[in-house]
């Protein structure tokens, strides 16, 4: 029944979601009769094609009026979303929800050795945790497109003449060029705004000529100008801005930090300040917004795929007052941060920890969608790695200091904690995500095991296959593929050809992030990535040498997956080639651009942080784990092939074969003969048939297929073993 349900509701999936990236972001209006009209619709087209493909009634209702009612409780929680989000929703979750049961009972109830199950159920785990951030990032695209009513949405606020309060703006610099932070200085002297100070904090620059230079700048810009050179001053970034705080006008209520190369809008100021007449609103963020990128494939595609955190995550969390504050281009009340003890000096996303700790005691944050200033973007992709390293480490650091106070029975342990339920799902899920990657990687590198054994001639397996393992992780992948270019067109009004090279270019990123996660695990200090120096002075050279790793690994993966397929041209193979040349494409995109990093490149670079960790220490342990995952695999083919067939088999899902799906197998699926039950004290070989007897077939479950699974199948044995069964005849 698992199977068919599962299908069942993957059907509703694609009507669903085909529905909703053609019309999802067109339709403004919903009701309940539209959403209930709508759901109704997808579940009966679902049905027809279960009644026509499997012609079990009875079970086909029972499933549809479960779906239903689970269908009509979205509509209920997503009351805010067009019907078509409302449905595509539901058939997501229950899909991903069915997937999983299924690939639980397979993975539990093959027989296989101790070594060979642990492998499996490490596989599933990881696939498990996938899908559920996948359905996350699923959740987050819908209510970012098919939202059709905004209770926080804030464009604009209404200007208060008598409300002024004085602003403490502090920017922190570290080595950067001169005349760069003194454009920046020179847009906060033209702010509209009567009461206001400017801190320039520079923090261990070691040429005094650089540091000098700004201090004469302060100097010219008039008293409220105010420079201080820290030099060996521990914390980093939140070590010099504390230190700011400490020296901020005791009159000031608000705190803004900018960074070093922003140019602000001369209303910024004036537009944000009224916020904080609630005396509730702790902090206000604006986009973070960049200049000098048009003309330039490789930064106009980074320039996207910042936008999309502020254009698509930023505006969704806003509505559960959950969002995060992001440094730059925000304000806070300084209060609020005193009250909270500062900034935290072990965490280098200092601005991201800080919002969680403010919102845990209660106050309010808000999210105006207008850019008020533009920075730089990394002008190369070691610059671009370096960078994202941080955000993710700083957010891993968040997730092991703060899991504690983002689970749901936290503030029965802490009454303190004044957490929302959606604000501690936002802060949990955005630590999470970053996990996403990693999993990708451990993902890629099973699936080159499982390339390798398949060229080894071996029987072993990485996990127990049917069809449906083989195809459905397919098509969660290409489904979201769709999903997340249709969201990056319509949410940043994109061309298809400039989504798609955005979205490779999160991507070329993934092997950073994977790093950055282990490293954050297993380190408790921060660390800045510092990308390999290479002795040549081709630039060429060097772009190729800083993503050497990921080249490394992206051919590793396509040719593991050609060489597999030619020397075992089957359907087996064949996916198994087209997912590894996927992920491929993955990790070879990081020499793609770091080579289009190099065209084009601006005269002007800021400098770029970094400390004494070294991408080649983590890639070698990141291997290293990889090699041991190998030698692992490999010593399974010494450890004894189960002897028997258990009696646990029985609770193995029905497996239906492809042409079944497709309306080319005319048996009905009830009619298929079963093989009997197996004592589980007897092998196979000794099972004796009822006379006559008929003839033996022999199933293979390492490599299954349409034309030799069984509908049904108690005894499917392990990757590892070929058991014989009989068949009756049919009359």
């Amino acid at each position: 029944m698992i199977t068919r349900a599962l299908y069942l509701s993957l059907c509703w999936l694609f009507i669903g979601m085909l529905a909703t990236l053609i019309g999802g972001t067109r339709l403004h209006r919903g009701n309940l009769v539209i959403s209930t009209g709508w759901l109704i619709g997808v579940l009966f087209i679902g049905d027809a094609w279960a009644l026509l493909t499997f012609g079990v009634p009875f079970e086909t209702a029972l499933l549809t009026s479960l779906a239903f009612l689970y269908g009509l409780l979205c509509i209920h929680w997503m009351r805010h979303w067009n019907a078509l989000g409302q449905v595509c929703w539901a058939a997501s979750s229950m899909t991903t929800v069915l997937f999983i049961v299924y690939a639980f009972q397979v993975t539990a109830f093959t027989p296989l050795n101790a070594f060979s199950f642990l492998l499996a159920m490490i596989f599933f785990i990881i696939e498990a945790l996938a899908l559920i951030m996948a359905l996350s990032h699923t959740y987050e695209s819908l209510d970012a497109t098919c939202r059709i009513h905004w209770m926080r949405r804030i464009d604009h606020l209404e200007p208060q003449p008598d409300y002024l309060p004085m602003v403490s703006l502090h920017v922190p610099a570290y080595n950067e060029p001169p005349e760069l932070v003194a454009e920046t200085l020179q847009s906060l002297a033209a702010l509209d705004y009567p009461n206001f100070e400017v801190l320039v904090i520079d923090n261990n620059t070691p040429d005094s000529r650089t540091w000098r230079l700004l201090e004469t700048t302060c100097r010219k810009l008039g008293p409220k100008f105010h420079f201080m050179h820290l030099d060996k001053w521990p914390g980093y970034k939140s070590g010099a801005l504390n230190f700011a705080l400490t020296q901020t006008d005791p009159r000031a209520d608000i705190i803004g930090s900018i960074d070093a190369d922003y140019q602000l809008d001369r209303c910024f100021l004036r537009e944000l300040v009224p916020a904080f007449a609630d005396p509730q609103i702790a902090f206000v963020q604006t986009p973070q917004d960049y200049r000098d990128y048009a003309g330039n494939a490789y930064l106009e595609s980074t320039y996207h795929g910042y936008k999309y955190f502020f254009e698509v995550s930023m505006p969704t969390r806003n509505e559960y007052n959950a969002i995060i504050y992001a440094g730059t281009m925000g304000l806070i009340r300084k209060s609020v941060l005193q009250e909270i003890g500062g900034w935290d000096e072990w965490c280098i996303t200092e601005d991201a920890e800080a919002s969680l700790r403010i919102l845990r005691r209660g106050y309010k944050s808000l999210y105006i969608n207008r850019t008020y200033g533009q920075g730089l973007i990394p002008f190369t992709f070691d610059g671009l790695k370096r960078q994202r390293f941080r955000w993710c480490f700083g957010g891993i650091q968040i997730l092991k200091k703060h899991w504690e106070t983002l689970m749901p029975w936290s503030s029965w342990v802490s009454p303190e904690n004044r957490l929302t339920l959606s604000q501690r799902y936002f802060y949990l899920a955005g630590g999470v995500q970053w996990f996403t990657d990693l999993f990708n990687l451990i993902f890629a590198s099973f699936l080159v095991l499982g390339g390798i054994f398949s060229l080894s001639g071996g029987q072993i397996s990485i996990r127990p296959l049917t069809s449906t393992l083989m195809i459905l992780p397919a098509i969660f992948l290409l489904i979201g593929l769709l999903r997340f270019v249709w969201v990056l067109r319509h949410a940043l009004s994109l061309s298809w050809g400039v989504a798609i090279r955005s979205m490779y270019n999160f991507f070329s990123l993934g092997w950073t992030v994977a790093l950055a996660c282990i490293q954050g695990l297993v380190q408790p200090k921060g660390a800045f990535l510092r990308t390999p120096k290479t002795r040549s002075n081709s630039r060429v050279l060097h772009a190729l040498s800083v993503t050497r790793w990921e080249t490394l690994i992206g051919a590793s993966c396509l040719a593991v997956g050609v060489l597999a397929f030619a020397v075992h041209p089957e359907v087996r193979t064949l996916l198994l080639c087209v997912l590894l040349a996927w992920q491929s494409s993955l990790y070879l995109a990081a020499p793609y651009y770091s080579l289009l990093s190099i065209y084009e490149k601006p005269a002007r670079m800021r400098a770029e942080r970094g400390a004494a960790v070294l991408e080649n220490r983590a890639a070698r342990w990141a291997l290293a784990l990889v090699g041991l995952l190998l030698l692992s695999a490999l010593f399974i083919q010494l450890l004894p092939r189960p002897a028997g067939v258990p009696a646990y088999v029985r609770f193995l899902p029905v497996e239906i074969p492809l042409t079944r799906l497709l309306g080319l197998n005319p048996v009905p699926i009830e009619d298929r003969r079963t093989p009997p039950p197996l004592e589980s004290t007897r092998t196979p070989a000794e099972i004796r048939p009822s006379t006559p007897t008929p003839p033996t077939r022999t199933l293979t479950t390492h490599s299954p297929s349409a034309s030799e699974t069984p509908v049904r199948s108690p005894t499917r044995p392990s990757s590892t073993a070929q058991i014989k069964f009989t068949e009756k005849p049919n009359p």
